[in-house]
């Protein structure tokens, strides 16, 4: 069965009406990948998650192994004991995001272009702009290993708000929250 779980286009469902209320298709014909898709929307009862699509990648299994390695730090383990940060730019306004080693008392930005490829970029000058989705958030410090404290994922949540709602307390639409399995794992003490 084909595994696109996406939900069936506009012309599928109205072929599919169209079907159902004639009990023939007539010309328009469903495919494969359109069958597979409706039997399998039948067949589940299960609510289907949408998330935001941030272009991070996500971090599947139980193991805390990070995939975005940072070169300055002499390896995972150490990487581990570091927190993830974010900053508002006092010039630009931009969000920075920073991953911090508490007992080096260094900074290392993390910025766009090393969560797309995977790698520390140290001289990197790519920025994040004016706010961050919290799922994306989230999700770096998933590829990184390291976790952030609840006042600084308030505070992603906030800027975020202000900027896509025009208001810090707004309600931010859960496509843009990490889930709680995520939150519990990856909220510091």
């Amino acid at each position: 069965m084909n595994q696109n779980m996406a939900l069936l286009s506009q012309t599928e469902i109205d072929t599919l009406l169209n079907f159902l209320q004639k009990s023939k298709v007539g010309e328009d014909v469903m495919d494969q990948g359109s069958i597979d898709r409706l039997i399998d929307l039948l067949q589940s009862d299960r609510k289907r998650e949408v998330k935001f699509d941030e272009n991070v990648p996500e971090v599947h299994g139980k193991e805390e192994r990070a995939l975005l390695v940072i070169d300055a730090i002499g390896g995972v383990p150490e990487q581990q004991r570091c927190v993830l940060e974010c900053q508002v730019d006092a010039a630009t306004k931009f969000l920075r995001v920073v991953c911090r080693d508490e007992k080096k008392d260094a900074e290392y930005e993390i910025t766009p272009a090393c969560v797309s490829e995977l790698r520390f970029r140290g001289s990197d000058t790519s920025r994040w702009g004016y706010a961050i989705p919290p799922v994306t958030f989230d999700r770096i410090a998933a590829l990184l290993a390291v976790k952030y404290t609840k006042s600084v994922f308030d505070k992603v949540c906030c800027i975020f708000a202000e900027q896509m709602f025009g208001d810090a307390q707004a309600t931010i639409p859960e496509l843009y929250l990490p889930t709680t399995y995520d939150l519990i794992h990856h909220l510091k003490d």
